[in-house]
């Protein structure tokens, strides 16, 4: 008897320590170890509406103020965002931050810029209210805001906005430029045909609301070549508008002809292009500036982005690096279940909509770290070494956007941006002057 009963106790020890042995396993699973550290590693951001403040806050400053780039990298369309980059940055001048690169054209940027500092957001509204005067991505209202947010943070006429991207919707603003240049007579025939070919691509898209018929996919970047070759001494922003027409007729050309990573490659080209010429100019005139920027999330990935090309965010920390300095960078997404205001190219209009560029899929184990009741900024870098390359188990997306991005910040309870109110162009008048 005495011998069955130590049996049955050397049993229910063995039992209790195999099932001991079991739950420590899993609480040491690798995906269990990076949610614990993301949440050793997680700041929370308080927001009453009009104020950032906590951990979070004072750690964004922090580490900004160390860095000679500021990189945010953003789901487009939430409306809390662009208050928070404007919040960020303006708080930044202080430690000598005087740029700020944003994803429209180099020359559409600098208009935006002087409206902004001569007019404000009045200004802006009646440069909206100009047919083609409205770039993507900024008719938001809480991004025309942050627009004049950033521009009156720094004083002065020195510009404040670098543009760096191609330009999709402002391209009658670029021809307008042109035409009020001197040229010689055959460039003026030339550009008065590349002129004709807008006007008539533009009156198919608002008559079918195709978003095939703008401009910048269906035109011809041969016209642009013929005009530049008719016009042999121009200036530096006659280059650069020829540039920037040329570029992004061709960036359109692949992806309607179905070559995607072409598209998206020559983009990525055309993006760090544009942020070395302002660099050089800058720096030539005034020293290395310091910059904060916001684009699309893919764009500010280090490494590889989300397209398969190398965008301005592997760019930059290099460039800071050969400066002497450092980028901080920074990914933004929505909170689960929040819309963002998504662009209806049809109508040039944003709608409430589930975030279409799919930034948080995969993130699970590391948002899963997120508060509910606050913004919440993590710091991945702790996170890393947990995924290396062995890390198997691990989403693709997580891993690289854990080694992309320094830190990212979930924005539980983000609302869609709103449309910024102002007077509709006439889509019957293709010309200011008509």
């Amino acid at each position: 008897m005495l011998l069955r009963v130590i049996a049955l106790c050397a049993a229910i020890v063995l039992t209790s320590g195999t099932v001991s042995q079991s739950d420590a396993q899993e609480q040491e699973s690798p995906q269990a170890k990076l949610i614990q550290l993301a949440e050793e590693n997680r700041y929370r951001l308080e927001y009453d509406g009009e104020t950032f403040s906590g951990s979070a806050w004072n750690k964004l400053i922090a580490e900004g103020e160390k860095v000679q780039f500021f990189l945010l990298g953003e789901e487009h369309g939430i409306a809390e965002n662009p208050k928070l980059a404007g919040a960020l940055f303006s708080k930044l001048t202080d430690a000598g931050y005087s740029k700020v690169a944003i994803e429209v054209s180099p020359i559409v940027a600098r208009n935006l810029d002087e409206t902004l500092r001569d007019e404000g957001l009045e200004g802006l509204k009646r440069l909206y209210s100009r047919v083609g005067g409205e770039p993507a991505f900024f008719g938001m209202k809480e991004e025309a805001e942050f627009l004049q947010t950033v521009r009156s943070a720094v004083k002065g006429k020195a510009p404040v906005l670098w543009g760096a991207d191609y330009e999709v919707g402002s391209d009658r603003v670029l021809l307008d430029l042109l035409e009020a240049k001197r040229k010689p007579e055959e460039a003026s025939e030339v550009l008065a045909s590349l002129r004709a070919a807008s006007d008539e691509s533009w009156a198919k898209y608002y008559e079918t609301q195709g978003p095939q018929f703008i401009f910048s996919f269906s035109g011809d970047p041969a016209l642009v070549r013929t005009l530049r070759d008719s016009w042999p001494r121009r200036d530096d922003e006659t280059d650069w508008i020829l540039d920037t027409l040329e570029e992004t007729l061709e960036i359109n050309k692949h992806w309607v002809n179905g070559e995607g990573w072409r598209s998206n490659e020559r983009r990525a080209n055309f993006l760090r292009a544009n942020f070395l010429r302002h660099w050089a100019a800058e720096k030539r005139k005034n020293g290395s500036p310091k910059v904060f920027a916001k684009f699309g999330a893919s764009h500010l990935m280090r490494g590889l982005n989300a397209t398969e090309t190398f965008d301005l965010g592997s760019l930059l920390p290099e460039l800071a690096e050969i400066e002497g300095g450092h980028a901080f960078s920074i990914i933004v997404l929505p909170g689960d279940g929040s819309n963002t205001a998504v662009l209806d190219p049809r109508t040039f209009t944003y709608v409430s909509a589930p975030a279409k560029d799919g930034y948080a899929r995969g993130l699970g184990a590391v948002s899963s770290a997120a508060y509910e009741d606050a913004f919440t900024l993590i710091d991945m870098r702790p996170l890393r070494s947990e995924l290396s390359s062995g890390a198997n188990w691990a989403p693709k997306e997580l891993r690289k956007v854990v080694h992309s991005y320094d830190m990212m910040l979930v924005m539980s309870g983000s609302t869609p941006s709103s449309p910024f109110a102002h007077e509709p162009p006439d889509p019957s008048v293709l010309r200011p002057d008509q």
